[in-house]
C-alpha cells in the first residue's frame, strides 16, 4: 500500500530519502492493520504513533531548512501545514485507541496514507518546481 513511486521524487536526495522512510513507517502501520494475529496491540500502535511523530518532526526540520536556504516563496504556508500534521498526531486520543484498536489503526493508516500522498504530490512537488525554476534561471556559463 505504501509503495514509493518515481512521481513522488522531488529530486532533493535528503528529502526523497526521508520521504521513503515515511513510507516505511506507513507500511508498518498497514502491516499491523492487516495482521490478524494481534489481539491487543495498543502498545504497538502507540509505538508507531511516536515513531511517526518523531520522524515527521525530524523530516520537517530538514525540509524546512532546505526551503529556507533557497528562499522558497511558500515557506510559511508549507511550515503551517507541517505544524498542523504534527498537531494531529500529538492530539490522537489514546483512550479511543485503546477502546477500539482495529478501528484506530485503520484510521491512522488512512490518515497517514492520504496525508503523505496529498502532501508530497500537492505541496512538496511545488518545491521541486521551484528548484527547477531556479536551475533554469541560473546562467552557469558566467
Amino acid at each position: 500500500m505504501f509503495d514509493w513511486k518515481k512521481e513522488y521524487s522531488i529530486n532533493i536526495k535528503i528529502v526523497d530519502d526521508e520521504h521513503r522512510k515515511l513510507f516505511e513507517i506507513g507500511q508498518s502501520i498497514y502491516d499491523l492493520a492487516i495482521n490478524k494475529n494481534y489481539v491487543d496491540y495498543y502498545d504497538r500502535i502507540l509505538d508507531l504513533i511516536d515513531e511517526l511523530k518523531e520522524y515527521t518532526v525530524y523530516h520537517f526540520s530538514d525540509e524546512e531548512r532546505v526551503m529556507r536556504l533557497y528562499d522558497y516563496p511558500d515557506f510559511d504556508n508549507h511550515k503551517k501545514i507541517h505544524e498542523e500534521f504534527v498537531g494531529k498526531i500529538e492530539n490522537v486520543n489514546l483512550n479511543t485507541v485503546d477502546d477500539d484498536q482495529q478501528k484506530s489503526i485503520l484510521r491512522l493508516m488512512d490518515f497517514v496514507y492520504v496525508w503523505i500522498d496529498e502532501h508530497i504530490l500537492g505541496q512538496d512537488l511545488k518545491i521541486k518546481d521551484y528548484f527547477n525554476q531556479l536551475k533554469n534561471n541560473v546562467d552557469f556559463t558566467k
